[in-house]
């Protein structure tokens, strides 16, 4: 049984030791997908699981971190149909 965690932060480890101290963002990102293990690229649990351990690797080097999600923002789709009519009316 594979720890899916542990495997993507210890290999994501060895990439690191094995680059020199002033890498760029795109030399990392090549590392990362020449290294990453075929679970990783074969399973839709694997590939989640690298992608996230990877974004947490490469935010450290310059990788714009993504945009939280607003959920307060969010309308139900009757919700919008309501606010779509409300703004024909105006």
């Amino acid at each position: 049984m594979i720890n899916w965690q542990a495997t993507a932060s210890h290999v994501i480890g060895e990439v690191h030791r094995s680059l020199p101290a002033d890498a760029d963002l795109a030399a990392r990102k090549k590392a990362l997908r020449a290294a990453r293990p075929w679970e990783f690229a074969s399973t839709s649990w694997g590939k989640k699981v690298w992608a996230k351990h990877s974004r947490k690797y490469l935010e450290k080097f310059g990788l714009p971190p993504l945009k939280a999600k607003v959920v307060e923002d969010h309308l139900s789709p009757l919700e919008r149909m309501i606010a779509k009519a409300k703004a024909g009316e105006a």
